[in-house]
């Protein structure tokens, strides 16, 4: 069980940090640190990376059966899938400066979104390693050692 919250966290840790670099680069956009192109290629490739990230931590959270964490994936699910079959889940060169403030706070909600589980899955992480036979001491192995 131990390892299966250490994965799970992982990967969340992982999407976290991909929105968090999209955030970053929507920010350098914004300040014009980067040309408007050079931006969108990276946004938009994190967008993949967050999309598969997110699909694999759901059906992990699906088939383990931990329902409750699998409940606050599906908003995230949803909203992706809706962008994406929308097209509008990538930036468009075009328009980003029109759409920064909008695209950092679809980002900013999605942030939101997964650091509830993330928080939850190091909860489960702690407890389960606590809970662990493999971390029980006896009372005189406390005292003896």
């Amino acid at each position: 069980m131990v390892l299966f919250w250490v994965s799970s966290f992982v990967l969340l840790v992982l999407l976290v940090i991909s929105v968090v670099y999209q955030l970053l680069t929507l920010s350098d956009l914004e300040s014009d640190y980067i040309n408007a192109h050079e931006g969108v290629l990276q946004v938009n490739r994190a967008v993949y990376v967050e999309f598969a990230l997110q699909l694999i931590v759901s059906v992990l959270f699906l088939f383990s059966g931990h329902w409750f964490m699998l409940l606050f994936c599906i908003p995230i699910i949803y909203y992706s899938s809706k962008t994406y079959l929308q097209g509008k889940h990538k930036v468009s060169e075009v328009d980003i400066f029109g759409k920064l403030h909008q695209e950092k706070s679809r980002r900013l909600v999605k942030l939101a979104m997964v650091v509830i589980p993330l928080c939850l899955s190091l909860f489960w992480l702690i407890w389960s390693a606590l809970e662990d036979d493999d971390f029980h001491l006896s009372p005189d192995e406390l005292y003896h050692s």
